[in-house]
């Protein structure tokens, strides 16, 4: 448990996490607007080398983030193959698929809906983790289960006076990430930090031919200094901070109060871009809240009892989109 210079117990204090999940949920109103002026492929491309600026914040030694050395930035030599083909496979689900699916989503869906589309992520980490890994799960994981399944349809085929199509790429973009999330269990002994590096330049290497290949750069200057920041706060500050807030008080809680990132980018698409609320828009945010919640309060219950046969759960990771 930290302990600040006047005794006081940071554990106590979700402030990191809550910052986390503000910068990652302003990261999908803030791309909305861009997705009108260039193509989805060349968005992520500027969104993930922004984020390399992003993570620089964490190479500051208070952080207390950086590796024992700075060689392991260099990925460890005592590095498995299995640990390489699992960071590889992490950058093409994560650093690729997830955020080309997003962007592309975000081009005909509204923010605010899609938003909360993304809490699809934690049900996917969840049934990825049983189906495919062996994990077990509790009453309460299957409870949200259920909840989440049930909000993210209410929001998906409710008709709507507006007709909007793309509600399908948020559920790739929840599929793919919550792939990735799996994906780290095979990463915990390397760095986070160095992780979150790698995949930043990874996606930004493999992301930059395919935009080549889609056609010419159509944006502006002012267009490529906003993706990179957005990028640069969005995808890479935010999960410095995130990581920050493991490390201040734990995976479990700062997975909880990061939960809430879904629903700042809803509340923000509707400040910022004016998007409209429907009665189907918020039933499907209260079922998709109470979902959250009871997820995790089966995390935090298998968390504090032995694990499933594979070892390592998905709640026990540190998740680093970057």
């Amino acid at each position: 448990m930290a302990i600040d210079k006047n005794g006081h117990t940071l554990s106590r204090i979700p402030a990191w996490s809550l910052l986390a999940a503000f910068l990652f949920g302003l990261s999908t109103p803030a791309s909305k607007p861009l997705t009108a002026l260039i193509s989805p492929v060349w968005l992520a491309t500027l969104f993930y080398g922004g984020s390399l600026l992003g993570v620089l914040p964490g190479l500051y030694p208070p952080m207390g983030l950086l590796p024992d050395s700075y060689k392991e930035f260099w990925i460890p030599g005592k590095t498995t193959p299995r640990e390489i083909a699992a960071l590889i496979a992490s950058i093409v689900v994560g650093g690729v698929l997830a955020p080309l699916a997003l962007i592309e989503g975000l081009t005909g869906y509204p923010a605010s809906r899609g938003s909360l589309l993304m809490n699809a992520e934690s049900l996917f980490t969840v049934m990825i983790a049983t189906l495919l890994f062996g994990e077990r799960i509790n009453r309460w994981m299957l409870s949200g289960v259920v909840l989440g399944s049930v909000g993210c349809g209410v929001l998906s085929f409710t008709k709507t006076g507006s007709s909007y199509h793309g509600a399908e790429f948020f559920f790739f973009a929840a599929f793919f990430w919550a792939l990735d999330t799996n994906l780290l269990r095979y990463l915990f002994r390397i760095n986070p930090l160095v992780v979150t590096v790698w995949k930043g330049a990874g996606s930004t290497l493999l992301l930059f031919p395919l935009a080549m290949r889609s056609g010419p750069f159509s944006g502006s200057l002012d267009t490529i200094l906003e993706s990179f920041a957005v990028g640069a706060i969005g995808y890479g500050f935010s999960l410095v901070v995130f990581l920050r807030s493991i490390r201040t008080i734990g995976v479990i809680r700062t997975g909880a109060w990061f939960g809430f990132s879904p629903f700042i980018g809803a509340a923000l698409s509707i400040l910022f871009l004016e998007e409209p609320v429907s009665g189907s828009f918020a039933l499907s945010a209260a079922i998709l809240l109470l979902a959250i919640f009871v997820l995790h309060k089966g995390e935090n219950l298998k968390g504090q009892s032995p694990s499933g046969p594979v070892g390592k759960s998905p709640a026990d990771i540190s998740e680093t989109r970057g």
